[in-house]
């Protein structure tokens, strides 16, 4: 088994706990072509990210080893979401609260 498959494996024993079974908390798929994750909805002091390992699937697989038993402790802290969906609201966490207010205020007359 492979690093790759070795994450997958870890996020899918992950994927299994109640609060996740739904599948991405946005759209509600079970799983994305592009891949699922776990986001952090806030993190606690001395916690390390992505980033504090190397890249890579290697990498990759150290920080969900690590990620793993506080998620297991604290899944409240965390959304399942596919990666799509991921990548949207990392992109808008870039944005202060006024602007992701005049976002969304634009996108509600977009409809």
């Amino acid at each position: 088994m492979n690093n790759k498959d070795r994450v997958n494996q870890i996020k899918g024993e992950l994927a299994w706990m109640p609060q996740f079974r739904r599948g991405c908390a946005v759209c509600h798929c079970k799983s994305h072509p592009k891949g699922m994750t776990f986001h952090h909805q806030n993190y606690n002091f001395n916690e390390r990210i992505h980033s504090d390992f190397p890249s890579g699937y290697a990498g990759t697989l150290q920080y969900y080893r690590y990620l793993k038993p506080i998620i297991f402790k604290e899944p409240q802290r965390f959304s399942y979401l596919c990666t799509p969906d991921h990548q949207i609201i990392t992109r808008l966490s870039w944005y202060g609260t006024i602007k992701q207010k005049r976002i969304f205020r634009i996108l509600r007359r977009s409809w």
